[in-house]
């Protein structure tokens, strides 16, 4: 069995950089300033280092800018994160395996990145983190984010062999689903997790769910290792649904 630790410092920073990443991808923060060190510090319960380690993993990368004095923006680099799919439907199930084996599961204040993309989420939220490992090594590393109280179930339920199963253990509906789905460089502490060289290629999915009144029920970030994975997606006009398949 391969020893699948990680120190709890770098776990920490890689959910902050990847959270941040997808922020700044998406135009969050286009006309603002980041929050600063503190805020993010205060924010996501974390010590200033490891903030101040994540931004300058970013920095490097060219995601964003650190300017002593005047705070942290969106660099002028931008991935190749693009609206490629949406899943929408209530019959359908997207037919792929992620080989999960769950390592956290976790109630944690809500991200502040977290709430604006749960706006139905309270003060806090169920983490749960899972590796995607068809054999010894690691594929992708994904972090959901699950409303409670309405995902409590999800607290003890078998995840199964992808997030739908794993809801429908809950006892939950999902109406939607949509993705971003796009390329990055890898920064120095996902690619440590994955076992991959820095600024080596990942596909890097954004995951939100809809319940069946429309309302968002989880969100979640992977990054997979692109050397190791291809997405596949077959639109049929006869349905309403899309469904990909993610094979490792």
């Amino acid at each position: 069995m391969p020893d699948l630790s990680e120190a709890a410092g770098d776990a920490a920073r890689r959910r902050l950089t990847l959270l941040l990443r997808a922020a700044v991808e998406r135009g969050d923060f286009a006309e603002a300033r980041l929050p600063s060190d503190e805020e993010l510090a205060e924010s996501y319960q974390l010590p200033r280092a490891v903030v101040r380690d994540a931004l300058a993993a970013l920095a490097e990368m060219g995601v964003v800018t650190r300017v002593r004095g005047t705070g942290t923006r969106a660099g002028d680099h931008h991935g190749a994160v693009f609206n490629l799919l949406s899943f929408q439907g209530t019959s359908g199930v997207p037919e792929y395996r992620l080989h999960p084996r769950v390592v956290e599961r976790t109630v944690v204040r809500t991200p502040a990145l977290v709430a604006a993309r749960l706006p139905t989420a309270g003060d806090t939220v169920l983490r749960v983190e899972y590796l995607s490992m068809p054999g010894d090594d690691v594929d992708g590393i994904s972090t959901g984010y699950f409303v409670l109280p309405k995902s409590e179930a999800l607290r003890d339920a078998e995840f199964g062999e992808k997030l739908y199963t794993f809801l429908s253990a809950g006892g939950l509906t999902v109406s939607a689903t949509d993705f971003v789905i796009g390329a990055i460089d890898a920064d120095q502490y996902t690619a440590l997790r994955l076992r991959a060289k820095p600024s080596s290629a990942l596909l890097f999915v954004e995951q939100t769910t809809f319940d069946e009144a429309g309302d968002p029920l989880s969100f979640s970030l992977a990054a997979l290792r692109g050397d190791r994975l291809a997405l596949f997606s077959r639109a049929r006009s006869t349905e309403p649904e899309s469904r990909p398949s993610i094979a490792g």
